[in-house]
């Protein structure tokens, strides 16, 4: 629908923090206002990879949601989203039971309920069903008495592989379909899971099956279960997909997870497939020349989709400079250059829009306090949840709102932990914590120059014990935090 004649900054649709929420709301940004210059989209739809890696906010979901959308538009592409936000760990360690070692029956558990999901997309393709053959249409009979089909989302299937009547069940299923069924739990799983592989091969289709696992990182409570199993995932994955690649099957799986929680997964190999088959979502530029970097780029996409014309969003709507900086990159010093920290930022100043056609810099910097109070505090204790507990969640935040200045010695923090009663509290690991989500960066000395160093920026650093920190600028409005300059350290 084309914009009121008049339409203007208050018009335009940034989007929103959730890509679900966006995909369901408004998913013509998702389809035409969707900045992708690196093909990610088809990557994980037909290429080899399927490991998706970046930080909260860099658009993973993003990427499932517009496929997701896309096969609207393709009758040979199925997509699938499956989330595992409310998937239970406990219940999938009790799916695995048994008394052998986890690192051989939870990717055996993960492959049948991968499995089952692939063959939940394969019942959704009419032409595929009619072309295989008897093999095929006796497992899904199968399942179907199993009470397995249709099969419910991930969370849910795990929860219903506990129960004693599955448990039961599943011999005289696999009676029907073996010679010789095993009478080890472990071992009737994996045949369990030949089966389920096998028929799969039996599917005859022409269309591409493409299912993605996402929300793997929403809760992070029981941290060793979580990440034995989430490690075993991905090793699943890898197998399933060299497996019917092999096959010259269009199947895949394709997983969406966070860089920092990828990096925490036990096993040795995670960095073998990190390399091949790993794509990593950044989106940090040269902050240089701010004009030329993909989220200046993105916001103008959106605004462009929104007001169906070409302009600049920056140069039309907001002023040239607030303080001393440049309007683009006072805004990206805000951010830790993700699409979500800039449109949000965006979408706070836009509701600080008056009548005037450009905005003035006092209404940007009200929107850049809104956006600091109401969004980035927020995202912070978010991301710490994957790393604190809730208790320490709330010392942290209270500790840095406790100082005036951005500039924070360890020894100025073992002070305030004293003066506020927080003795037992693990200042290094709480830094750590900080440091790895972008809250804090650190701030040395170099050849007479300060040099400030982001997570964001050198996904390879990590915190040094005893380093100076630095607080965010997109946290000290939050914080009540008063600095000269927040281009500074930026």
């Amino acid at each position: 629908m084309a914009p009121a004649p008049h339409a203007g900054f208050s018009n335009i649709e940034f989007g929103f923090a959730d890509a679900e929420k966006e995909s369901a709301e408004n998913p013509e940004l998702l389809i035409s206002a969707f900045l992708d210059e690196s093909h990610l989209v088809e990557k994980a739809i037909k290429g080899s990879p399927f490991l998706f890696l970046g930080y909260k906010g860099s658009g993973k979901t993003a990427i499932a949601e517009r496929a997701n959308l896309l096969q609207q538009h393709d009758p040979h592409l199925l997509v699938s989203v499956e989330q595992l936000k409310d998937f239970s760990y406990l219940e999938f360690k009790m799916t695995s039971g048994g008394a052998g070692d986890h690192q051989t029956r939870y990717p055996t558990t993960w492959g049948y309920l991968l499995l089952l999901s692939l063959l939940k997309s394969l019942e959704r393709d009419e032409g595929g069903r009619q072309r295989s053959p008897d093999e095929y249409r006796q497992v899904v009979a199968g399942l179907t008495a199993l009470g397995l089909m249709p099969v419910p989302r991930l969370g849910e299937l795990v929860k219903r592989s506990t129960k004693a009547s599955l448990k039961v069940g599943i011999p005289k299923f696999l009676e029907g379909l073996l010679e010789t069924v095993r009478e080890s739990p472990d071992l009737r799983m994996m045949q369990m899971v030949n089966v389920l592989e096998q028929a799969a091969d039996h599917f005859r289709t022409e269309s591409r099956h493409v299912i993605f696992l996402d929300g793997l990182d929403a809760v992070v409570s029981q941290r060793d279960l979580q990440f034995q199993s989430l490690a075993a995932l991905m090793r699943e994955v890898d197998r399933l997909n060299n497996h019917f690649r092999k096959r010259e099957q269009q199947f895949k799986f394709v997983v969406l997870c966070r860089t920092d929680i990828f990096e925490r997964l036990p096993g040795a190999d995670t960095n073998k497939l990190r390399q091949d088959s790993g794509v990593e979502l950044d989106w940090y530029d040269d902050p240089r020349h701010p004009e030329r970097t993909r989220l200046v780029r993105l916001a103008n996409v959106r605004a462009r989709a929104s007001l169906h014309r070409k302009f600049d969003v920056f140069d039309e709507y907001l002023p040239p400079r607030v303080g001393h900086r440049a309007i683009r990159g006072h805004l990206l010093v805000h951010t830790r250059h993700t699409p979500r920290d800039l449109l949000q930022l965006l979408k706070r100043i836009q509701a600080r829009a008056g009548t005037e056609e450009r905005m003035t810099a006092t209404q940007v910097k009200s929107g850049i306090r809104d956006y600091s109070c109401n969004y980035f505090i927020g995202e912070v204790r978010n991301e710490l949840a994957g790393y604190l507990e809730h208790g320490q969640i709330d010392n942290a935040i209270t500790l840095l709102t406790s100082f005036s200045s951005p500039r924070i010695t360890t020894q100025d923090l073992r002070t305030r932990v004293t003066e506020i009663g927080y003795g037992a509290l693990d200042i290094e690991g709480m830094l750590t914590a900080l440091f790895n989500c972008s809250a804090i960066g650190t701030i040395e000395e170099t050849d007479g120059k300060d040099r400030y160093t982001f997570k964001y920026r050198n996904r390879t650093a990590s915190w040094v014990p005893g380093s100076v920190a630095w607080i965010h600028p997109g946290a000290w409005k939050g914080l009540n935090i008063e600095a000269a300059d927040p281009a500074i350290g930026a």
